[in-house]
C-alpha cells in the first residue's frame, strides 16, 4: 500500500489570519484576560478564544494565571505572567 502524504486543510480566512494576529499583538500589550480581549476587538468570547488557542498552537502565546486568580494569556516569550 502506497502511503500519501498529509495534505495541509484548506488557507486560513485572511479576515480570521489578521484577528488572530491584532489579538497577538494586544495580548503583547498587556491586554491578557478573554473578556478584555472580546472587548477591545468587538468580537465574542468564544472568536477571542479559537484565536488564542491557535496561537498557543503556533508557540506564540501560553496561557497563565492572573493575579486575581483569571485564566489570561502571555506572550510566549519567557516573560512573567500579568
Amino acid at each position: 500500500m502506497q502511503e500519501t502524504a498529509r495534505r495541509p486543510g484548506r488557507p486560513r480566512d485572511p479576515q480570521v489570519a489578521a484577528r488572530d494576529e491584532h489579538i497577538c499583538q494586544l495580548i503583547a500589550a498587556c491586554t491578557a484576560s478573554r473578556s478584555a480581549l472580546a472587548a477591545a476587538t468587538g468580537h465574542d468570547r468564544d472568536a477571542v478564544y479559537l484565536s488564542c488557542k491557535r496561537l498557543q498552537a503556533q508557540g506564540r502565546i501560553r496561557p497563565c494565571l492572573g493575579a486575581n486568580g483569571a485564566a489570561v494569556w502571555a506572550v510566549a516569550d519567557g516573560t512573567p505572567c500579568p
